[in-house]
């Protein structure tokens, strides 16, 4: 997906409908770096590749591959994307392989702020009486490094099995930084400041699904010009 990637911030870049007109690409495995001596094109290939290699992918022949496997290179380091990570290997893969190496010191700790994090939404509910459901009370918004840990935090402390309140699954964002998670937190319950319970402003209570599941597009929309 090229916007796993790409900030399209230009009007034009948009069809009518407000969908981004190239929305897909190849993902690349490997990239080099060519070394001195450096070699011009003609010493690869003598085809004329005109306009075709601008407006697609020409194979090299296997000749072609192999005079420019043989040049002097140095690979060189990809685009990552965590989005694009988390879409192929999962969540908890692209959040780990995306956290900094654990450490004690000061400057590593603050190092932590650009460590993939999590925006969740986690759906609060009070324990049905009888035949009667449980009742949807409200959302805890926050964010973490780990939200599923998270919520097993909570309802530990909420002791859901002895008629305490419910944290459960909700809504989820992985984010590439600690610092663009904590934003979109911000963001949401901005949006939703009169809902905010007076004892824990992290909870919005009186809203539906549909209100905080449109919230929350509009607030990775802005979040995402951001960073």
């Amino acid at each position: 997906m090229a916007l796993d990637y790409l900030k399209a911030d230009r009007a034009e870049d948009f069809n009518e409908r407000g969908e981004y007109k190239w929305p897909f690409g190849l993902l690349n495995r490997a990239a080099w770096r060519f070394d001195e001596p450096r070699v011009k094109l003609a010493d690869i290939s003598d085809r004329s590749f005109a306009m075709d290699s601008a407006q697609g992918i020409v194979p090299l022949t296997p000749d072609e591959a192999a005079r420019v496997l043989a040049l002097p290179r140095t690979p060189a380091a990809l685009a990552q994307s965590i989005v694009e990570t988390a879409r192929i290997e999962g969540d908890d893969v692209a959040r780990r392989r995306g956290a900094p190496p654990p450490t004690t010191t000061r400057a590593g700790v603050m190092h932590m702020r650009r460590a993939p994090a999590f925006t969740y939404a986690l759906a609060l509910t009070a324990p049905g009486l009888g035949a009667r459901m449980p009742t949807q009370l409200g959302y805890k918004i926050g964010w973490a490094f780990d939200w599923e840990a998270r919520m097993r935090t909570f309802n530990h402390a909420a002791m859901p099995a002895l008629g305490g309140l419910t944290y459960g699954p909700g809504m989820k964002h992985l984010w590439p930084t600690a610092m663009a998670a904590f934003r979109m937190e911000q963001a949401v319950l901005e949006q939703f400041g009169t809902a905010r319970h007076r004892n824990n402003h992290e909870i919005v209570a009186g809203v539906t699904k549909d209100e905080v599941e449109l919230a929350w597009a509009s607030c990775i929309a802005e979040v995402k010009r951001q960073f």
